[in-house]
């Protein structure tokens, strides 16, 4: 779907922004009441807002929500004994502020969990204000080859001195781990990140790193899903805020229709909140991407206190917002059973030669999923090629052979895609090498010629 962001309205709303303190209500609390966080030097930019000053064009990915059994049962996998688990874990490092030992040692643990979750694991290390810290990015890649679109699911690890951090950020932060958990069991048409950010408390300086050094790359990320301070209740255990910008109203009308469509599971709603400058999300908006934010519909009373402990949480409630947002990042990513390649075509070339020469022969398979393929050439003969290419998919592939013995062959191919899945073997090509080359003549002469002799 395809819009056209050009309502004057709009660029009211975006213009008062940039002017009036934002004072959101959550709950019966205000925003501007949270000054005790140093984010003077957090704003919106102008790159949201060239959007509609410019009348650019934005497509859209928004896609009819249909029910899918596979994330059913990801919603279903994600616990409250998971949840309290990586709290408990992440709580164990007391206080992580930015550039602290126990922030760097909780930065590791959560490394080594993505990394045993089979993901590919990366530091970015970054350095601002004189504080020094690193986020932690583990990609699940999608299957679709043709498809550079990435969606992200993040919060961030570190806390304040006074405070342990369950809720503020441990509750996010294992939102992110709990998704990569489960979602790294599954396969997707696109490329899904888990990214945990420090520097938060400080200003979102690991988050702006991220979101600058993606631009530099010109990463297509589509969404990035914002966690954090999603894991207190108290009258309102049902609901949770979701903040996002105006020009992106897609996302938001996704989430209520994945939402609506695995309410059973998730006994959870999604109330539409308008737009807040108070967390990592807002590092995307100042890059030119999309982000949400999910929070808690009561303010923890503990925030950025010694009490913002595990007891003074609600991990059923944390752990319902958390089926949520993992829902909603596998739909938006795409879910797919990945298929191996097709049979590849019977193999193309002579059927009859002479032995010791050099034939070649070719064949083709697609792959769904535009992967690239690779194949394996059986020769009949006992000899195969092992696994050559990568070829693109419907990519012709060709291989040469030469057969030492007279006799007739069966030649045969199999393709695999680069995951690892192999289709069966191809129908065979039937050859026959009549004839055995200059050492069979040679022979036969000096055969002839001895019994010339011997006569």
């Amino acid at each position: 779907m395809k819009i056209k962001i050009i309502h004057i309205g709009s660029f009211l709303i975006f213009i008062l922004i940039l002017i009036v303190p934002i004072t959101h209500s959550i709950g019966n609390t205000k925003l501007s009441s949270f000054q005790s966080v140093p984010y003077t030097s957090v704003r919106l930019n102008n790159s949201v807002f060239n959007l509609i000053e410019n009348n650019i064009e934005i497509t859209t990915p928004h896609q009819e929500v249909n029910s899918n059994e596979n994330i059913i049962s990801m919603i279903e996998q994600l616990d409250e004994i998971m949840v309290l688990e990586y709290i408990e874990n992440l709580t164990s490092f007391g206080p992580r502020v930015t550039s602290t030992t126990a922030c760097f040692d909780a930065g590791k643990y959560i490394y080594n969990e993505f990394e045993e979750m089979g993901l590919e694991v990366r530091y970015q290390n970054w350095s601002s204000h004189s504080y020094d810290g690193s986020n932690i990015e583990a990609t699940l890649y999608g299957l679709n080859s043709s498809s550079d679109e990435i969606y992200i699911i993040c919060g961030h690890y570190d806390s304040v001195s006074s405070s342990p951090g369950a809720d503020d950020n441990g509750a996010g932060t294992t939102a992110v781990l709990s998704a990569a958990y489960i979602l790294s069991q599954y396969q997707f048409n696109h490329t899904i990140k888990f990214v945990t950010f420090s520097g938060e408390e400080q200003g979102l300086y690991g988050s702006k790193a991220y979101a600058e050094e993606a631009v530099q790359h010109n990463d297509n990320i589509i969404v990035a899903i914002n966690m954090d301070m999603m894991g207190y209740a108290d009258e309102n255990d049902d609901k949770v805020k979701v903040y996002y910008a105006d020009s992106f109203e897609w996302i938001m009308d996704l989430t209520m229709d994945v939402n609506q469509q695995y309410m059973q599971y998730i006994d959870m709603l999604a109330i539409p909140s308008g737009t807040t400058g108070r967390s990592d999300h807002v590092s995307f908006w100042n890059n030119g991407y999309n982000a949400i934010f999910f929070f808690e519909y009561d303010v923890n009373p503990y925030y950025h206190t010694h009490g913002d402990t595990i007891e003074h949480m609600s991990i059923p409630y944390a752990t319902h917002v958390s089926k949520l947002s993992l829902a909603v990042l596998a739909t938006l990513s795409e879910q797919t059973s990945n298929t191996p390649p097709k049979i590849p075509e019977s193999p193309s070339g002579p059927t009859n030669g002479k032995s010791n020469t050099k034939y070649t022969y070719s064949t083709r398979s697609t792959d769904a999923h535009s992967q690239e393929i690779y194949y394996l050439w059986d020769w009949g003969d006992g000899t195969n090629t092992e696994w050559i290419g990568p070829y693109a998919s419907s990519a012709l592939c060709e291989s040469s052979h030469n057969w030492t013995e007279k006799g007739e062959y069966q030649i045969r191919v199999k393709a695999r895609d680069a995951t690892g899945y192999e289709s069966d073997w191809s129908e065979s090509l039937s050859i026959t090498m009549p004839k055995q080359g200059n050492l069979f003549h040679i022979s036969f002469l000096f055969k002839r010629l001895l019994n010339n002799i011997l006569s």
